[in-house]
């Protein structure tokens, strides 16, 4: 498990709290953020805006989930420049790498930028792991709690984090969610960390650019505190990924992963018949058989 510090936060600042008809002065650190030119090969690619904390493991992970790296042997250095004037520098091993400039807009906190190209064939993320809810659950409970006193003291950011299915393994915070998956990705890549049959948990919205970045981090399982986006759940069945939302105790809604060769174990009754015409079932089968 991570050790403190978790969030990087400000000195308490002062604020007027209001409690029904009264109200009284009260300080409360806030969670910071940051705007940090991303310097690739000595080209300033672009601006990320992100919370101050983890980010030699943020910008491993950007670089892992945009395609641009595919381990940490494709870094030949990678620096923080320090205040007045921060920046993150990476020098890769190939120095002749084309950055791909055609943005994409992201529906993320603080107007993140993805470079995957969302409408093209990706592989289905194929697994022979197999989760019950009982396990996510559990682990979202673990998820919660590790960050709960941080949370109720400064709030403002999202977490996320990943399991073998037992315990949680790495966990990242920032005030952008698909930041979160970045630190995730990027620490597995320093501390040599597997992602295949990990499980993905996280507090933030699922939209289609944190689905794409679980892809690339060949996360079969993704369950978040709050709601997937239409398109994720269309992505999730594509690439074959079981993608859980509103995850909070007993309760949560499982949009993928329910049919055969996916990863997710019922352990209740379901007693409408399958929506999905056979050929989705005939598709499913085929990823499992792969």
């Amino acid at each position: 498990m991570p050790t403190s510090p978790i969030v990087a936060h400000s000195e308490p600042v002062t604020l007027l709290e209001y409690q029904g008809n009264d109200a009284i002065w009260a300080t409360k650190p806030i969670v910071l953020e940051s705007l940090l030119p991303l310097i690739i090969n000595d080209e300033r690619w672009l601006t990320v805006l992100c919370t101050p904390i983890k980010l030699r493991y943020f910008a491993l992970g950007f670089l892992h989930n945009e395609g641009l790296i595919s381990c940490l042997d494709d870094v030949l250095n990678l620096r923080i420049d320090q205040p007045p004037e921060m920046a993150i520098r990476v020098q890769l091993c190939n120095q002749s790498l084309q950055l791909p400039h055609n943005r994409t807009l992201t529906s993320g906190c603080g107007g993140g930028t993805t470079f995957v190209d969302l409408a093209a064939a990706r592989e289905p993320v194929c697994t022979s792991i197999r989760v019950t809810a009982e396990q996510i659950s559990d682990l979202m409970d673990q998820l919660v709690a590790a960050v709960a006193d941080d949370y109720s003291r400064v709030g403002g950011f999202h977490t996320s984090g990943l399991s073998d299915g037992h315990r949680l393994l790495v966990i990242a915070t920032d005030s952008g969610r698909h930041n979160t998956l970045d630190k995730v990705a990027g620490e597995c890549l320093a501390r040599n960390i597997s992602m295949s049959d990990g499980i993905l948990l996280t507090t933030g919205r699922v939209s289609v650019e944190m689905l794409a970045k679980a892809a690339r981090m060949q996360v079969p399982v993704v369950a978040t505190l709050n709601s997937p986006t239409h398109l994720a759940v269309e992505l999730a069945r594509a690439w074959r990924i079981t993608l859980i939302g509103y995850a909070r105790g007993s309760q949560m809604h499982v949009y993928s992963g329910w049919q055969n060769g996916c990863a997710m174990s019922l352990g209740a009754r379901v007693e409408d018949a399958n929506p999905f015409p056979a050929s989705f079932e005939e598709d499913t089968l085929a990823c499992r058989d792969a």
